[in-house]
């Protein structure tokens, strides 16, 4: 398996044949991309006042950047970080609310929705895109719009929309340290050098790890400090890989998703734990746990470490190799990463004939 995976994953002709539109360079502009994306909020004008809630709307991979803040935020936030993946907003939503609208394209339906329902309701709003109807409309109410580099398919853009919430909740004071962009965009060029295409499998843990998650790949954080990362990794392998995968976290799948491992149909192959230094004293009990019970039936169970000095650096190294083995795996699928015709399909469903 390992050499045959080697053939695929090394032959150069053939990804770049799988990959014309160039999703592998996307994925390694990530440290690129975040020097963009903090850069983009520079001058922006932020709400006169503390919100009593911090709340993201968005759908896919303009959500996930809320998902990543909330992470980043929750051990010291003084409010709460919500994500919001629908066009009804929480009743709680008012004047004291600071909604984030985010939509790399600017014309998500629900996100346009969720965007209209925030202004309703006089919340304090704020639009992360790279235009379109949701930045015409802010821009015609006076809402603060954070216009980032168009271009990409929004999951590649990730960096490009945490970025200016991480920045915004910096100069609100929610609890986030200022990053050291120089240093984290330092830290990401290197792993992309690591992980990306040109680099062998014997030497490339991204490869390594794409040719060895057969069959249905299950990801797990170790702890909800990685959950998001997780979600971030299933639904990468979902769109550029084409495949199913489930995703979850420790502690909580121990109390019921170990149980579906017991041998029914369509138990996932494989294992990948993504682990971080905020884990806490009890997440490697609870791996090594999980690992004993699920036995030989996990092949492999993989331990990833994050990288890096603080928790964005961190977060955003497991961002990385989870988006490179998604693109490994669509190579070994013999597919094209870029291309979601299936999404496609259904937006052209839900706007009727």
């Amino acid at each position: 398996m390992a050499e045959a995976a080697s053939a695929v994953l090394d032959d150069a002709e053939r990804i770049g044949r799988l990959d014309p539109s160039g999703m592998l360079d996307a994925i390694a502009r990530l440290g690129a991309m975040v020097a963009e994306g903090w850069d983009a909020a520079a001058g922006l004008v932020r709400p006169s006042r503390a919100p009593s809630v911090l709340l993201v709307a968005g759908m896919g991979g303009s959500a996930i950047g809320g998902d990543l803040l909330r992470a980043l935020l929750m051990p010291d936030a003084p409010v709460p970080v919500v994500v919001v993946r629908d066009e009804r907003l929480p009743a709680f939503v008012g004047p004291q609310t600071l909604v984030v609208a985010c939509s790399y394209s600017g014309n998500t339906e629900e996100t346009l929705a969720a965007y209209g329902a925030a202004r309703a309701r006089q919340a304090s709003v704020v639009v992360v895109t790279s235009g379109g109807e949701l930045a015409a409309r802010a821009r015609a109410h006076g809402h603060p719009v954070v216009a980032v580099p168009g271009g990409l398919q929004p999951r590649a853009a990730v960096a490009l929309l945490l970025l200016p919430l991480v920045r915004l909740a910096c100069e609100l004071g929610l609890g986030a340290p200022e990053p050291q962009i120089g240093r984290a965009r330092a830290l990401l060029d290197g792993l992309a050098a690591r992980w990306g295409p040109a680099v062998p499998v014997a030497e490339n843990a991204a490869k390594r790890l794409a040719a060895a998650a057969s069959g249905l790949p299950a990801i797990y954080a170790a702890s909800p400090a990685t959950e998001p990362v997780a979600l971030r990794w299933k639904t990468q392998i979902n769109e550029n890989a084409k495949r199913p995968a489930v995703w979850g976290a420790l502690p909580e799948i121990a109390h019921n998703e170990v149980v579906g491992w017991e041998g029914g149909p369509g138990a996932p192959e494989a294992v990948i734990v993504l682990r971080d230094a905020d884990d806490g004293p009890r997440a490697g009990v609870r791996v090594e746990a999980v690992r004993t019970l699920l036995g030989d039936r996990a092949r492999p169970f993989a331990e990833v470490w994050s990288q890096g000095a603080d928790r964005l650096e961190r977060l955003l190294s497991l961002v990385l190799l989870g988006d490179f083995v998604s693109a490994y795996l669509a190579v070994l699928g013999g597919v094209d990463p870029t291309p979601v015709a299936a999404i496609d399909r259904v937006k052209r469903l839900l706007a009727g004939p």
